[in-house]
């Protein structure tokens, strides 16, 4: 394992980079040389840092290659890191070719809309109107509503076969592979993602177009963007820089599965690189190829039936981040993880493709983004006092929603009386009184008040906000100072400018709640805070030294529990037991109140040999959010992430626990007797396998456990004779 970590270092040597500062799109003059010079010198140290960060983190996470790269306005970076073959030491370049995956999605729904446009496709018809041959549901489903994962499609519902298919299939026997499912709810219930719903959309493209799925994209799609190096994916073509694609089995690095992904054809079945992808990105931000409204609609997330907000458009992921517009798509297959974002109003994109199936692209994505902006893609905040949390959280999406909102349109969602409804249905909802009464439904009622249901009146609260704001000072410095600080600035306004209507002001318990609240933030978010991420080699006694100063007496303050989760991860995965037993403690100092921070002290316990400790760690986690991390499921699924990089030993103690915890969970016992399996320990697997039964004759893996005992039963009896 050292020998490896040492040679992907060591690969680490071997990377190319690409600084373009010149448009990505046709017909976009390229800026002068020295104003390429000047911006390249602006994002110098940024980027000098990333290399660092890059260096250390592909080391931990054993990823083999990667590329990624930004555009903001006309300037583009793209570097690659690592092998893109690492048999044959070749170094991943900028122009590596990546398998997309899903983000082949948005592209898919550029081209349904244009012919959309074009008067070929109606989105509300049924998709029956252009592929008969796909068989009529127990419900109509549109093709709109496919777009937006909200027709009811199933997704592999047979992962053991249809993940795995490994021989060329057209379009029609792509579909014939999910054409007998059922939808899985009625449409415009319920999001429920679908790669084979958007293979139903390629089909869609086909008939509307006339011509192959791969030939309209390239011809209306990938070429138009001067996207030259993006296809369809062939494994029998030659492609230049084509990389190839990696797994972890057993904690060792492997070659990726072989599979033919023309299955997948409309869903995930491209090829493309970083620069690529970025032109993608700019054709977005620019609205070329569709017309403005239809840019809007496809970017706008869509609501269920019961008033839910999906957070997804026809392509896209639309949730809001630090009240940012941003769309997202991630992808992930064998051989290939990938990942865009886009922040239109700051016309800027970061986009990644990794040959590494183990590993995350989104930490690579997000630690660029922060170095690049000043401020993490997410900023969480905690308190430990319930009344102060559900604040938060109406703070939160108020800021999320109601900012990203109006930094998409610069305009107001709504009218003077709905925004003035609007700020009464908050007031009623986030009053402190009401809150202190009923905890539980108010924060009920809170968790709907972005949603259709509610009116959206967060949303239309915070693009209230935003626009005063914006009238007085620029609101760039938001996402980085927090929602909190968005609201003091409000109220501080409202005290100032009569013009603000007493209508679209807070009542008075609120504001005093959020001022005090405000100024503890204002201490805490230190720009050290905002910087800050942690690595294995992170000086975690400096760390907690410089929390117990900037937090104390505070009584809001950054949660850093997901990244202190993240580097306990990396701490069991090294086997360094007593740094996730550090990190735990550390997250239980500052956070007793979070379920993440109970379990990892649970899991740290755990590691060093304390099971009573660990016990009450993960009962606590679990009063605190009973579907959470210590939840039998939770218990089960982190069992399966140690059992995947080989440590059999530490996920059987993790489920032996859980057992004790959740004793009728078959799920848990059937799990158990997997792992023993795979450790040789036979009888032991079987009696497991056995408990799983008795537990729960009819639990979803039943069928297949009878099979085992049966197996293994005659296994051992003919053992026995001899």
């Amino acid at each position: 394992m050292k020998k490896l970590a040492q040679m992907l270092a060591l690969a680490l040597l071997l990377h190319t980079s690409l600084f373009v500062p010149a448009a990505l799109a046709q017909k976009t003059k390229s800026p002068a040389p020295r104003t390429g010079v000047r911006t390249a010198a602006r994002y110098s140290k940024a980027i000098q840092q990333f290399d660092e960060f890059t260096r250390k983190q592909m080391a931990l996470d054993k990823t083999v290659g990667l590329t990624i790269g930004f555009v903001k306005d006309d300037f583009v970076w793209v570097k690659g890191y690592g092998y893109a073959d690492l048999e044959n030491k070749s170094p991943a370049k900028a122009e590596s070719a990546y398998r997309l995956a899903s983000v082949t999605k948005p592209m898919t729904a550029v081209a349904i809309l244009q012919l959309v446009d074009k008067g070929k496709i109606d989105l509300d018809a049924e998709v029956q109107t252009y592929v008969p041959y796909f068989p009529k549901k127990q419900w109509p489903v549109t093709v709109r509503q496919v777009l937006g994962h909200m027709g009811g499609i199933s997704h592999y519902k047979n992962p053991e076969n249809e993940l795995h298919i490994k021989t060329h299939k057209n379009t029609r026997e792509s579909i014939a592979i999910f054409e007998a499912f059922d939808l899985v709810a009625e449409p415009g219930t319920r999001y429920s993602y679908s790669s084979y719903g958007y293979n139903l959309l390629g089909a869609i493209v086909e008939v509307a177009s006339g011509m192959s799925f791969g030939d309209y994209m390239r011809q209306h799609v990938w070429q138009p963007l001067g996207m030259n190096d993006t296809r369809m994916d062939d494994p029998l073509d030659v492609i230049p820089n084509r990389v190839r694609g990696y797994q972890l089995v057993n904690g060792q690095v492997k070659n990726s599965e072989f599979i033919d992904i023309s299955s997948r054809f409309a869903g995930g079945g491209t090829r493309s690189t970083v620069p690529d992808m970025l032109k993608f990105a700019k054709g977005v931000m620019e609205q070329k190829l569709l017309k403005p409204e239809t840019w809007d609609a496809m970017s706008t997330s869509m609501s269920t039936k019961a008033g839910r907000l999906t957070n997804y458009g026809m392509g896209w992921e639309t949730t809001p981040y630090n009240g940012r517009y941003m769309l997202v798509h991630s992808g992930g297959q064998q051989e290939t993880r990938t990942l865009l974002y886009i922040i239109p109003a700051q016309r800027m994109a970061i986009a990644v493709g990794v040959n590494f199936e183990g590993s995350n692209p989104g930490t690579y994505v997000e630690r660029l983004f922060q170095l690049l902006t000043g401020a993490p893609v997410e900023m969480n905040l905690y308190s430990p006092d319930k009344l102060k949390n559900a604040t938060l959280l109406a703070v939160k999406a108020t800021f999320d929603y109601g900012m990203s909102a109006f930094e998409r349109s610069r305009r107001l969602p709504a009218s003077d009386q709905e925004i003035a409804d609007a700020f009464t249905h908050f007031n009623a909802t986030v009053n402190p009184e009401t809150v202190k009464a009923n905890p539980q439904e108010a924060m009920s009622k809170i968790g709907q008040g972005v949603h259709p249901v509610s009116k959206n009146a967060f949303t239309k609260v915070g693009a209230y906000m935003a626009q005063r704001l914006g009238a007085k000072s620029a609101l760039d410095s938001y996402p980085a100072r927090g929602g909190l600080a968005f609201f003091d600035d409000y109220i501080a306004l409202t005290r100032t400018d009569p013009s603000i209507p007493k209508e679209m002001r807070f009542n008075e318990s609120f504001e005093t709640l959020v001022t005090g609240m405000s100024r503890d933030w204002n201490r805490s978010n230190t720009a050290y805070m905002r910087e800050l991420w942690l690595l294995p080699d992170s000086d975690l006694d400096a760390l907690a030294k410089t929390m117990r100063q900037t937090f104390a007496g505070a009584s809001v303050y950054p949660n850093l529990v997901d990244d202190l989760f993240s580097v306990t991860r990396q701490f069991v995965l090294r086997g360094e037991n007593a740094g996730a037993m550090k990190t735990g403690r550390l997250a239980v100092e500052f956070y007793p109140e979070h379920p993440l921070a109970q379990f990892m002290a649970g899991f740290g316990s755990l590691l060093n040999n304390d099971r009573a400790a660990a016990v009450a760690a993960f009962k606590k986690s679990s009063s605190i959010s009973p579907g959470g991390p210590a939840s039998a499921g939770g218990l089960n699924g982190i069992a399966y992430q140690l059992a995947g990089v080989g440590k059999l030993d530490h996920a059987l103690a993790v489920l032996e626990i859980a057992t004790q915890l959740y004793p009728k969970e078959a799920n848990l016992y059937d799990s158990t007797g997997e792992f023993l399996l795979r450790k040789g320990e036979k009888a032991k697997a079987l009696d497991s396998y056995k408990k799983a039964l008795e537990t729960s004759p009819d639990y979803p893996n039943a069928a297949a456990a009878k099979e085992i005992v049966n197996k293994l039963s005659n296994e051992l009896t003919a053992a026995g004779s001899k």
